[in-house]
């Protein structure tokens, strides 16, 4: 994705419904709707009241708006016409109402409330929807709305059709972060779970995927999302490619994995499918079960992102191969990025928009884990990328920046400090061990959660207070202060002595433990010592003495494993900001 400046994805102002002026159901004006037509009509009512008003008397029923979850939501899409049937069923929260507001786009037709007309009106990107008064229990509002082909965000967010790099045409309907409501009702906040059919209408011959369990047919493809729920921004997903083959990569305990690729296709060459079974193997051992079923489907397509991890379908970038090599192993990297969504991103997912890094940061530092267990010349090169993405980053993972900062070229610019302020840091701090059982214990259930939830588990895991920690390293405003590392050494008695100190702009002194490389004349004449400022520093300068080497220390590198952040430079002078990758 490019990063460019566009408005934060917030809330939309819920407008009250008696402010909204776009009546899009029955009727063209506000108005009883019913009675003699020569009598003069009484004042206008309310919507909520002009829907019950010539059955009932308003004043025995239940009125006004009501709160509710959705529960689920059924959809039906034309990959031709672009036409779309959507169905969502809401829990009604008592005492009930006889109105509901929910984001939506303008031009909806059709509406029902349980099988009856609905009164709909929009404005500021909310619907307000009358019918029925309900105390309790459930309403099924369905709706049509034919989805422009567009696209948002400057991204591929929105329907699409694109030629590969062979001219076959790829349609891609695609969500993300509170958009679903691009495509028809949805309750788009982040920090919501539901359940999901998708049936798609499309040409004889076309191959089609979409989240959950599939069942294709010759005009009708259609998946469910019935069992483990999941978010809105990840599960509304329609891929399409004509010439797509399907590809059984791996049939294991773990997983079925079918990829999906164009004759021509470089992805499944590129891979090797024992190392993806292994993957697969050991990352359920680490996290469980995939969540949506034992059936994951990969496809290559023309996208703007290297992957998106739909549930259990996932799309990768068609020429991962081809990319600027950051990662050892580009296409590797991102198909196990994207498999570790599954349960970091769609099982558990985000309290809320600004907790995005902890995803991200999740996904690359399990992968990092893979790569270091097994496939350990790869994993040099992913720190180095994560730390150069990091000491460049132009923003803290929780910005008090005033205006905040553009929401695009935020979740951009995590992807280096995530995995290692999040967990690398905390390695030599807490222990590894303690890391990925404070992860495992935040996974464990399917849900919403932040960055203070990320924290919590992690001090329940270990017993450590990381209250300072989180603050200093996640929140600020402006370009980060990193730190830069100075080191002296002096040699007596048999003792060499380092002096570590840290210096920064605003004189804030970080938690953390720097590795120190010494180095002399040969090339194996080198020795590595970690200096602890601790997880509660009590100054910017540390001491540490060891038995010298019996060579001459001509030499001293900060960090050489690239695992924490720091100025390579002190002062003003900053390190040109690093081109990335968004996965």
């Amino acid at each position: 994705m490019k990063v460019v400046a566009v408005p934060a994805p917030g809330r939309r102002a819920r407008a009250s419904l008696s402010s909204v002026v776009l009546i899009l159901g029955f009727g063209s004006v506000l108005g009883s709707g019913c009675g003699d037509p020569g009598v003069e009509p009484p004042p206008p009512l309310t919507p909520c009241e002009e829907a019950v008003a010539c059955t009932r008397n308003t004043q025995e029923v239940a009125s006004g708006t009501f709160e509710y979850s959705v529960s689920r939501y059924d959809y039906t899409f034309d990959l031709t016409t672009r036409q779309a049937s959507s169905r969502v069923l809401l829990n009604v929260f008592q005492p009930g109402g006889d109105c509901f507001s929910i984001p939506g786009p303008a031009g909806i037709t059709n509406p029902t409330w349980n099988g009856s007309p609905a009164r709909v009106s929009q404005a500021n990107g909310m619907l307000g929807v009358c019918g029925t008064p309900q105390f309790a229990g459930q309403v099924n509002f369905e709706s049509n709305y034919t989805v422009p082909e567009a696209t948002y965000f400057y991204s591929q967010v929105g329907f699409s059709r694109r030629p590969d790099f062979v001219g076959n045409t790829f349609s891609y309907l695609l969500g993300w972060v509170e958009s679903c409501d691009l495509f028809g009702p949805c309750d788009d906040l982040t920090n919501r779970l539901a359940n999901y059919t998708f049936t798609v209408n499309h040409p004889a011959g076309q191959t089609v995927l979409c989240p959950g369990a599939r069942t294709s047919g010759t005009t009708q493809t259609r998946c469910e999302l019935l069992g483990t729920q999941a978010p809105t921004y990840s599960s509304f997903a329609v891929a399409s490619n004509p010439r797509w083959v399907s590809t059984r990569l791996v049939d294991s305990t773990a997983a079925q994995l079918d990829f999906y690729e164009i004759p021509e296709g470089r992805l499944v060459d590129a891979l090797d499918a024992n190392a993806v079974g292994h993957f697969l193997q050991w990352i359920t051992q680490q996290l469980g079960p995939l969540p949506y079923g034992r059936e994951l489907r990969v496809a290559s397509a023309p996208t703007e992102w290297l992957g998106i991890e739909h549930p259990a379908n996932i799309i990768l970038r068609e020429d991962l191969p081809l990319l600027r090599q950051d990662y050892a192993n580009m296409t590797m990297h991102t198909l196990m990025h994207e498999v570790v969504h599954q349960w970091a991103g769609n099982r558990t997912t985000l309290e809320s928009p600004m907790d995005y890094p902890w995803k991200e940061a999740l996904a690359e530092y399990f992968t990092y884990l893979y790569e270091e267990q097994n496939r350990n010349w790869e994993a040099p090169q992913t720190l180095a990328y994560w730390d150069k993405q990091a000491r460049t980053a132009s923003y803290y993972l929780r910005p008090q920046d005033n205006p905040a900062p553009d929401y695009v070229s935020f979740i951009n610019d995590v992807y280096g400090t995530g995995p290692m302020i999040l967990f690398l840091q905390l390695e030599p701090l807490i222990g590894r061990d303690k890391v990925i059982a404070g992860i495992r214990t935040f996974l464990s259930i399917q849900g919403t959660r932040s960055i203070d939830d990320l924290r919590f588990a992690l001090e329940a895991a270990s017993g450590a207070n990381l209250e300072r920690y989180f603050q200093t390293w996640l929140v600020g405003s402006g370009e980060p202060d990193w730190p830069f590392f100075a080191v002296t050494h002096a040699k007596a008695n048999g003792q060499l002595t380092l002096t570590v100190m840290q210096q920064t702009l605003s004189n804030v002194v970080y938690p953390c433990a720097v590795e120190i490389e010494l180095r002399g004349d040969l090339a194996s004449q080198k020795q590595l010592v970690t200096v602890d400022f601790t997880l509660n520093p009590q100054s910017a300068t540390v001491t540490k003495s060891i038995s010298a080497p019996s060579w001459t220390v001509r030499q001293v590198l900060v960090d050489p494993g690239n695992k924490l952040v720091n100025r390579k430079a002190t002062g003003l002078v900053r390190e040109p900001k690093s081109a990335g990758w968004v996965l």
